[in-house]
């Protein structure tokens, strides 16, 4: 059988009311914000993928806990799975992107205040409204769903 899509994770990392984010500049869009994460290797899981990803951008360690988010770019043909994970040990430092080449992708790596993601562009944006209102309450069990690069992410299982 085929493969359709690429298959991309994310981790949405929480530690002391922050999350931590990771900083793109592309040369054909402008910069932005989001959660760290890349493309799943061949023969790889996503559990796996995570973790790698994590270390590869940012130095941390995490263990992942759930799916909170899956959103689909169907231009692109990519499905990105965003995972609740659990800071487990290591200090941010800005790593690579070895997904993309070229000049450096990943120009910055921080913990970033909840209570301030109002004043970051951060993809996916329709996240950042629970964020900001449930804070580290989102948890194992919530899901989000973003059916395209366009559309809202809506809770799926009720009440956040």
């Amino acid at each position: 059988m085929k493969s359709t899509h690429r298959v991309s994770v994310r981790a949405l990392v929480l530690k002391d009311n922050s999350v931590l984010l990771v900083r793109h500049a592309h040369q054909d869009r402008p910069p932005f914000w989001c959660f760290p994460g890349g493309l799943v290797e061949e023969n790889e899981d996503l559990l796996f993928a995570v973790r790698r990803e994590l270390v590869e951008e940012t130095g941390i360690s995490v263990e992942p806990l759930s799916v909170v988010a899956v959103q689909e770019f169907r231009k692109e043909k990519l499905l990105e799975v965003i995972f609740l994970c659990n800071y487990t040990g290591g200090t941010v430092s800005l790593g690579s992107d070895p997904d993309n080449s070229g000049p450096p992708v990943l120009v910055d790596a921080r913990w970033v205040p909840i209570e301030t993601l109002g004043s970051f562009q951060v993809h996916p944006a329709e996240l950042i409204p629970h964020l900001i209102e449930y804070g580290g309450k989102i948890g194992a069990g919530r899901f989000f769903s973003v059916s395209s690069k366009y559309s809202m992410i809506q809770n799926l299982a009720g009440e956040v």
